[in-house]
């Protein structure tokens, strides 16, 4: 919460200074201004799923690669995670899984099963709850211990890759990130398909987007705010995959991509 200090407090000195300096009307105009640009500045901050200014955020390899890395949110889900793993597993591709935790405990055996086929866990909070943008520190740690703990619970690991819902890092999750010793992940490539259900289109937005070293955000999971079909993700797949391989591009996954250690500890 401190970082966001460094905004606030010039943002409200200047606006003084402008009231001081020019009073009238010409005075509450630039207050005005300024306060607008500092809010400004503070959403972008919260809004833009890449910016590091709270915590270390990343959305592609430090340097020159010719890979990407999938990643898919909301899982696991009953119907579309099972799909979605044969189809990864008939393309030889490993991609990142970030789980919501009630979900985790709903479904305790799929998770096993991205694991087991060697597959990225990661944590996307607990509920996936519309407020979570909202919360302060204690409470967005809380999000991020208990969906730790119930992914260590079934496979004996806690994940140390984060992606917020909707992508959006208040001062407070940054806090509880670095606390945790934690790493935010964003994207550079999104195909919207949480609400699209037209495959091509999903396919079009990924590949006019993705670039060499980049990070694809797509998704497993149904409902959350989203449509409740996965099946345009699961038409969509092949043709990236194919796509991307055509540009020279190899797939491999988000830990490796990003060259970060994916989990905090494992079980004995």
């Amino acid at each position: 919460m401190l970082r966001s200090l460094l905004i606030k407090v010039p943002t409200l000195l200047l606006a003084g200074i402008a009231l001081w300096w020019f009073p009238g009307v010409g005075g509450l105009a630039l207050a005005a201004w300024i306060l607008g640009s500092g809010v400004t500045l503070l959403l972008a901050l919260v809004l833009h799923p890449n910016a590091s200014f709270w915590v270390t955020t990343r959305s592609r390899a430090r340097g020159p690669s010719r890979a990407i890395a999938l990643s898919f949110d909301d899982g696991p889900d009953p119907m579309f995670t099972p799909l979605l793993l044969d189809l990864l597993a008939e393309h030889r591709v490993k991609a990142a899984f970030f789980l919501v935790g009630e979900r985790v405990e709903k479904y305790p055996d799929l998770v096993v099963r991205i694991h087991q086929e060697g597959h990225l866990v990661a944590n996307h909070s607990h509920c996936h709850q519309p407020s979570f943008p909202f919360l302060l520190t204690g409470a967005a740690g809380q999000e991020i211990d208990a969906c730790n703990e119930a992914i260590s619970r079934v496979i004996g690991v806690r994940p140390r890759l984060f992606r917020a819902p909707l992508g959006f890092k208040n001062p407070a999750l940054g806090d509880a990130l670095r606390q945790r010793g934690m790493v935010a992940v964003g994207w550079q490539a999104r195909g919207y398909d949480a609400f699209e259900q037209r495959a091509e289109t999903i396919a079009r937005r990924i590949l006019a987007q993705v670039r060499p070293g980049g990070v694809v955000l797509l998704h497993d999971g149904a409902g959350l705010g989203g449509t409740l079909d996965r099946r345009p993700t699961l038409e969509a797949l092949p043709q990236i995959i194919h796509e991307v391989r055509a540009r020279g591009l190899d797939l491999i996954r988000l830990d490796t991509l990003l060259g970060e250690e994916p989990y905090q500890s494992s079980a004995p």
